[in-house]
């Protein structure tokens, strides 16, 4: 089975661990044969530490109504979280459980329009939903169908596996069967499903060869190890795949979901021994979560696309652009691209891009004639133009003043960022770093008044601060905002506030005090910066793509 296994050697080339993840599902199937049902569950457990989908033996468990199984994979899932939370700390589980796992559950960890994934998630948002840039020509856009469908199909293919299921009953043939069952399900409705995870099909696709062999058939045994080598090997195409062609560039999907209906036979032959009200509680139970499923889509989905209109033209080759600034009728940005991220420019709809080259741009600052870049290569470099080319070494995003007279800075030690000042009109002068080790910064902006406005941690989530030159440092008093920006006439702030796990754009008042909220969807909008009249913003958002990935949006705020 590992010599038909083309996965297997994607593993070893990447270096990915689903190797350890094979080994962790294939000792709790033989303690759950063996009737060792607690550690069977601690393994599901911790298991389920390092991909999340292994939590889903849980359902099996409670159909077994097997309750030494279910404590241990409680304890074993716990375990897990204890360590994390004391090697990564809060906030950072925080951030993967309220904003990267949602993403990753919609199908949007990654290009969610991506076919080459094969995933039923990839294949509904081709065919569902229109993104300018990675999507333009959908089969039909409503939006609705992808949040009713994908749901839908995903149920349809783990509920048998379920409901096929003996409670109660020990059985080492069967229960092998229902294992694979279960797995196999899972791996068919996987959002994510990189090619190196098929690996894991070694162990349900042994456990059914194991009994096919027992009943002597022969003939099922070669249609199995067809199957199982077929989905090691085919995937899918990105190339075309426009409207319902689509359909027909993930074959992988296919031959994964044959795979389950090939589990489901054998079962479906015993029949299951429970009573009529059990299975049409279950059967009850798994169309409530289906329909709480649609629902949370449907919510997902209201809006996403609603600031379209806004939309600046992205080329295709531009996975990710990012960080915009205004330079007078230019805005500058950071773009990442198939060998790397790139400065742009975007002149009168034509982008101009930095020169490739072994290094990456990371940040874009402006103010007046001072363009300023962050260079990173064995450090990160902060050049600006009137500078040698070996810039500020060691130093990270950039910004500059209104007057063009100072350029801030990042500069970490231990992991934790300061900011720096740096006099552009006086060289010699030392560089000096004006908030205080307890700050762990994040990104900042010049305000008109030359005073810095800067998110920032110290042990709770971040906040956003004013500094002037001298250090002095106050809070405004805006909790779980990140991404500050001032505008030209010193009258708004713009920032991104932390809600529902989505950054959402906001405006505060530098006169009164009072805030706006100017985004709503369930995505992250960020990065916001000024045009030259205070009434305009450039932005970035994710809206519609993968987590992050974000585009470049320009909105009129003001009229």
């Amino acid at each position: 089975m590992a010599a038909l296994s083309a996965p297997l050697q994607v593993n070893f080339l990447l270096g990915q661990y689903y190797i350890l993840l094979l080994f962790l599902l294939t000792l709790a199937c033989w303690l759950y044969i063996r009737q060792q049902e607690f550690l069977a569950g601690v393994l599901i457990g911790l298991a389920s530490g390092l991909k999340i989908f292994p939590i889903l033996f849980l359902a099996y468990f409670i159909r077994k109504k097997d309750l030494k199984a279910i404590v241990g994979t409680i304890i074993g899932g716990a375990s897990t979280v204890l360590v994390s939370l004391f090697v990564f700390g809060w906030q950072l589980n925080r951030t993967y459980l309220t904003q990267v796992l949602p993403a990753a559950l919609h199908g949007e960890g990654l290009d969610p329009y991506n076919l080459s994934a094969a995933s039923l998630s990839s294949l509904l948002h081709r065919l569902f939903l229109y993104e300018p840039q990675l999507n333009p020509h959908p089969a039909i856009n409503i939006p609705w169908l992808f949040a009713f469908f994908h749901p839908l199909i995903q149920m349809a293919v783990i509920a048998p596996a379920l409901l096929l299921v003996r409670p109660k009953e020990h059985c080492p043939t069967r229960e092998r069967l229902e294992w694979a069952a279960v797995l196999l399900a899972i791996l068919a409705i996987s959002t994510s499903p990189a090619s190196y995870l098929f690996v894991l099909l070694i162990l349900p696709v042994c456990l059914i060869w194991d009994v096919l062999e027992r009943q002597e058939s022969q003939v099922s045994v070669a249609v199995l190890l067809f199957l199982y080598f077929a989905a090691g090997i085919v995937g899918g195409s990105n190339d075309g795949g426009a409207g319902w062609s689509a359909l027909i560039k993930v074959p992988r999907l296919y031959v994964l979901i044959l795979l389950c209906l090939f589990s489901y036979r054998p079962l479906r032959k015993q029949g299951p021994r429970g009573s009529i009200k059990l299975s049409l509680s279950w059967i009850a139970a798994l169309g409530i979560a289906m329909t709480l499923n649609i629902a949370f889509n449907v919510r997902h989905q209201r809006g996403l696309l609603s600031d379209s209109q806004w939309r600046i033209y992205t080329p295709k080759d531009v996975y990710k652009a990012a960080q915009p600034v205004v330079a007078g009728d230019t805005i500058l940005f950071i773009a990442l691209m198939h060998d790397g991220y790139h400065s742009a420019a975007d002149r009168l709809d034509a982008i101009h891009f930095s020169s490739p080259g072994p290094d990456d741009y990371l940040t874009v600052a402006s103010a007046g004639k001072e363009n300023v870049v962050e260079r990173a290569g064995s450090m990160s470099t902060v050049m600006p133009i009137n500078m040698d080319k070996d810039g500020i070494q060691e130093a990270e995003s950039p910004a500059v003043s209104a007057d063009g007279q100072w350029l801030a800075f990042l500069r970490e030690d231990h992991g934790r960022a300061r900011i720096w000042l740096h006099a552009l009109n006086q060289p010699k002068n030392i560089d000096a770093p004006l908030t205080p080790t307890n700050l762990n910064v994040f990104e900042m902006a010049f305000l008109p008044t030359g005073t810095l406005v800067f998110s920032a941690v110290s042990d709770g989530p971040p906040q956003l601060f004013i500094t002037d030159h001298s250090g002095n440092i106050r809070s405004l008093g805006i909790n779980e905002s990140r991404f500050p920006s001032g505008s030209p006439d010193g009258h708004w702030l713009a920032y991104s506030q932390l809600s529902s796990g989505n950054w959402n754009l906001w405006l505060h008042s530098l006169d009164t005090g009072k805030e706006r909220r100017l985004t709503h969807a369930a995505c992250n909008d960020i990065e916001p910066t000024w045009t030259a009249d205070s009434r305009t913003l450039i932005y970035a958002s994710d809206c519609g793509r993968a987590l992050w990935l974000t585009a470049l949006y320009k909105r009129r705020i003001f009229p």
